[in-house]
């Protein structure tokens, strides 16, 4: 510090007197009266300027850390640094014609070459949100909602072709309400399906429609099978809307005794986490009636079988409504 204040008392007297010296450790000269100025002590910003323009800046690599939280309506944040570029030698020493000079200018002030500066780039966090195992249905949406209807269609002919599920688009059902379990194999379960009391015996119409929840990143099968007398189904954008007989998934209807019901499946590739519109549509014409829908993985995990409760069925998204908000149309009016 005496010799920063020698420098600023000499040059004070300069403009009367100076005197070259070729074993001085700086040149004073106005390039270093612009860095030393009129005060005191020499500026920390003046400092910090000959540091950045002396010294090699040395960048700590940033730690990122990554956060897994199961899934919850948490948006990902990260912090960020601006890049760092090297200093140029500042305006205010606009009397340093060079780097040399603005270079010896420093040494005068205390900033000598060979220093290094330190970058330390924050850490950067990362939030990734673990899909949940199962949906949540906290908030009632807990199954998919199920109607049933009078079935006009009673005629007895092989492969059943003249039943139109389209039909039910615009017919008024009467009754509605969700399960959580799809199928029907028992004589109990056909004579009130779902808790409903059929207006016919034996012979109505049940349109189930909703999501299937997917859990993992894998490859799920969509089965349907054992129908008496016709079960259909729709997933994707056509479960919601548009969904007619000949553009099902898959279809399995009854057949004589020596020729079982047709199995009809499909593959399809999903995220975990990822809602798939569903759409099962089951008609009895009278006598027995049953079918049997399932999803399974390529490891064989049953996520939908006949005779249990699935969580991964439900009717829309509690934590994501815009993802898979409810179904638009209520049954009878849909399009």
């Amino acid at each position: 510090m005496l010799f920063i204040a020698g420098v600023v008392a000499f040059l004070a007297i300069r403009a009367t007197a100076q005197e070259s010296c070729e074993t001085c450790r700086c040149t004073i000269d106005n390039c270093l009266q612009e860095l030393v100025g009129t005060l005191p002590f020499i500026q920390q910003t003046t400092v910090s300027d000959c540091r950045s323009f002396l010294w090699t800046s040395s960048t700590v690599g940033a730690t990122t850390v990554t956060v897994t939280i199961e899934a919850t309506a948490v948006t990902a944040t990260s912090n960020t640094v601006p890049a760092v570029t090297a200093t140029d030698i500042p305006a205010y020493a606009a009397a340093c014609s060079n780097a040399a000079a603005y270079s010896s200018a420093c040494e005068c002030v205390g900033v000598i070459t060979g220093g290094t500066t330190f970058i330390q780039v924050e850490s950067t966090t990362t939030t990734v949100i673990k899909p949940a195992a199962t949906p949540d249905t906290s908030c009632g949406s807990a199954g998919l909602e199920v109607a049933i209807f009078n079935n006009p269609y009673v005629s007895a002919t092989t492969g059943y072709p003249e039943f139109s599920p389209e039909h039910f688009k615009n017919v008024a059902p009467y009754d509605t309400d969700k399960t959580d379990a799809v199928g029907i194999n028992s004589a109990a379960e056909m004579n009130n399906p779902h808790g409903f009391t059929p207006a016919t015996a034996s012979i109505y119409v049940l349109n189930y429609r909703g999501f299937f929840y997917s859990p993992n990143t894998t490859t799920y099968t969509f089965r349907l099978s054992n129908a008496d007398d016709y079960a259909g189904f729709w997933t994707g954008s056509k479960a919601q809307t548009g969904w007619t007989r000949a553009n099902e998934d898959g279809e399995s209807t009854y057949r004589a005794p020596a020729n079982p019901p047709i199995v009809a499946q499909i593959q399809l590739a999903l995220t975990a986490g990822e809602y798939t519109p569903l759409r099962l549509i089951f008609a009895n014409r009278g006598g027995t009636g049953k079918y049997t829908f399932e999803v399974f993985d390529s490891a064989g995990f049953n996520y939908v079988e006949y005779g249990a409760a699935s969580p991964f069925l439900v009717s829309y998204s509690c934590l994501n409504p815009s993802e898979a908000p409810a179904y638009a149309d209520p049954f009878g009016g849909e399009s």
